[in-house]
């Protein structure tokens, strides 16, 4: 299933550091959770997990993705759905 597994760290890193507006997007507007300070702490190939404080949720992806380049395109796909929210 690709190497999304060996991409893992830099993806998060990635997200927090440069997108972290979408990270908390996806908390705020699509698990409808409360909070600020939202990060990624991991990514798979069917969703990707969020902390904030002591509080962890789980975001599904809207398909199974089979690799990093396909992960992307989905993390793009959920930005564009919590902003249209």
């Amino acid at each position: 299933m690709g190497d999304l597994a060996e991409k893992e760290q830099a993806t998060i890193a990635h997200m927090n550091e440069d997108h972290a507006e979408a990270v908390g997007l996806y908390a705020a507007r699509l698990l409808g959770l409360p909070g600020s300070g939202w990060r990624m702490t991991g990514i798979d190939h069917e969703g990707i997990d969020l902390r904030a404080g002591g509080t962890v949720a789980r975001l599904a992806l809207p398909a199974p993705v089979a690799g990093p380049d396909e992960a992307r395109q989905a993390l793009i796909a959920l930005v564009a759905k919590a902003r249209a929210v």
